[in-house]
């Protein structure tokens, strides 16, 4: 008995700082400060956002993804236009939830980084080829070897 107490005792002992440093490190985690991801990086490029900014940015591009991939998810055609303005339409939503958290000035340089970025995505998308769609570079078999 007494042999049984003295071992979890000692199993106790050595959990302890296991213990104490998880709870440390939790809470390190829970201390850190918020920080936005690539993409985000670039639409708030040249603005400087309080850590309760960026948590609430993150936030919202969260559920507006969340709500984004299910619609995409649900749908028979991604490509299908309906389900492309619903997408659109929560962009649209989250870029306003964006806008509504920042200042004037914030406000100003997030809508030109939105403008560069959609003259990006319409740049790359009409380079983008459609299903079905043929291109006309002409495909030649590759040399053979002697």
């Amino acid at each position: 008995m007494i042999r049984s107490f003295l071992t979890l005792s000692a199993i106790a002992l050595l959990a302890a700082p296991t213990v104490g440093a998880q709870a440390a490190g939790e809470h390190a985690h829970q201390m850190a400060k918020p920080a936005l991801d690539a993409e985000l990086t670039e639409h708030f490029k040249g603005i400087t956002l309080t850590e309760a900014q960026v948590k609430q940015v993150m936030e919202i591009k969260a559920k507006a993804h969340k709500s984004m991939d299910m619609i995409k998810k649900n749908a028979k055609d991604p490509n299908d236009p309906t389900v492309k303005a619903a997408v659109q339409k929560e962009m649209d939503g989250e870029h306003a939830a964006f806008k509504a958290l920042l200042t004037p000035d914030q406000m100003k340089v997030f809508e030109e980084n939105m403008k560069a970025h959609h003259k990006a995505e319409a740049k790359d998308a009409k380079h983008e080829m459609k299903p079905g769609e043929k291109h006309d570079m002409e495909h030649k078999p590759a040399p053979k070897k002697p």
